[in-house]
């Protein structure tokens, strides 16, 4: 667990983050729409930091990079988690991962 970036501290141990459009309000033991930042204590922590859940090397056309050095690899790298709920999600089951009776995140 490490400190988030890109939050505001607020009265009574409240917390704004800043990483989305969301911008949500949490509470202290609570957490934000996307279910991997977590207030405790008046401060962010990110429960996903350094836990990589996919890594891939594709080539470049597969990815929304429009006439980007054609013929080349990336490699996209992603942790679980995500303030969208899109209907048809192609990454459903890393992007809204579940979360164990315990509030851990599975898996981590």
């Amino acid at each position: 667990m490490k400190e988030a970036l890109l939050y505001e501290k607020l009265d009574n141990s409240k917390v704004k983050c800043l990483l989305c459009a969301h911008y949500c309000i949490i509470n202290h033991g609570k957490r934000g729409k996307c279910t991997v930042r977590e207030n405790i204590n008046g401060i962010l922590y990110t429960l996903v930091y350094g836990n990589l859940c996919s890594t891939a090397i594709d080539p470049i056309e597969k990815k929304p990079l429009f006439h980007f050095l054609p013929g080349s690899q990336t490699m996209s790298i992603a942790t679980v988690g995500c303030n969208l709920k899109c209907r048809h999600c192609q990454n459903y089951t890393i992007s809204q991962y579940p979360i164990d009776n315990n509030g851990n995140i599975a898996g981590n």
